[in-house]
């Protein structure tokens, strides 16, 4: 239980740290010469993608704005680019959830013949706007790994869950087996299925209540003193869940297997007989 309660922060932690990476994946669609913000096709593309994902963070970027941004990065080579400013519109996509990068590169792919490709982003100019499809190639690594992060966390906080049952089901069964005689004494003087299991299922409720209470008070002491324990400077936001309701849930996980381990095993020696 308290192994849990440490993948329970693993997993918090890890999910903000996938959330500020994907923060920081931006894309930026290019538009071909003839096309500006108030073309009808520009705009469109614009509704299409603030309606499949209404959180986006969507900015339009004329080419002196695109120009002064550019400034900050390499002001050499802007010198020479403000002769004759080259520099395309842009649309500028941040805070993209992961799961509606799909529906982002549909609606994008069919509005490509808008946006300006490779053959017009050559030699260094490329090296500063990279094409949509290139910026989703690399995007969709990334997110191949968060997402296969994402999945074995559960993966792992799962098969802990069901080891957990597996090991007190086989506990309270071993400690049930020296009852067996007593629990067939009881059926054959007429106790009925509430009374000969009632107790055993209540009896592993108790052990698994005692058992999380423990493993609670040494996971709170746990958070508590991390900072000392690892040396780590700011661990005040460790764990940013509500605490209180997860191990309200944990003890209403934990409490039921106790009860199920009980009533199962009692139920075993019952049938045998």
């Amino acid at each position: 239980m308290f192994f849990i309660n440490i993948l329970i922060v693993l997993h918090d932690v890890s999910f903000r740290l996938i959330d500020g990476i994907n923060e920081k994946l931006t894309i930026s669609l290019y538009l071909n010469e003839e096309y500006d913000k108030n073309s009808i096709e520009v705009i469109d593309l614009q509704n299409d993608i603030k309606k499949a994902i209404p959180d986006i963070d969507l900015q339009y970027r004329t080419k002196d704005e695109v120009l002064e941004q550019m400034r900050e990065r390499d002001p050499e080579l802007v010198n020479i680019l403000e002769r004759q400013n080259p520099l395309p519109e842009t649309i500028t996509l941040e805070n993209i959830p992961l799961g509606k990068y799909e529906d982002l590169n549909y609606i994008i792919k069919n509005k490509l013949s808008i946006l300006t490709e490779s053959q017009e982003l050559q030699g260094d100019k490329e090296e500063y706007f990279s094409t949509y499809t290139r910026q989703f190639e690399r995007i969709e690594k990334v997110i191949s790994i968060l997402s296969m992060l994402q999945i074995g966390l559960y993966i792992i906080i799962v098969t802990f869950i069901i080891s957990i049952a597996v090991i007190v089901y086989s506990i309270i069964g071993n400690f049930i087996y020296y009852y067996k005689d007593e629990i067939y004494i009881t059926r054959l003087v007429g106790g009925s299925k509430i009374f000969i299991y009632g107790p055993f299922s209540l009896q592993g409720m108790m052990y698994v209540g005692a058992g999380f209470i423990c493993s609670s008070i040494l996971f709170l002491l746990f958070l508590s003193n991390i900072k000392y324990l690892f040396e780590l400077s700011n661990m005040s936001e460790v764990y940013t869940g509500n605490l209180a309701v997860v191990l309200f849930l944990e003890a209403l996980v934990f409490l039921s297997v106790g009860g199920i381990s009980g009533f199962l095993s009692s139920r075993r020696y019952l049938k045998n007989k």
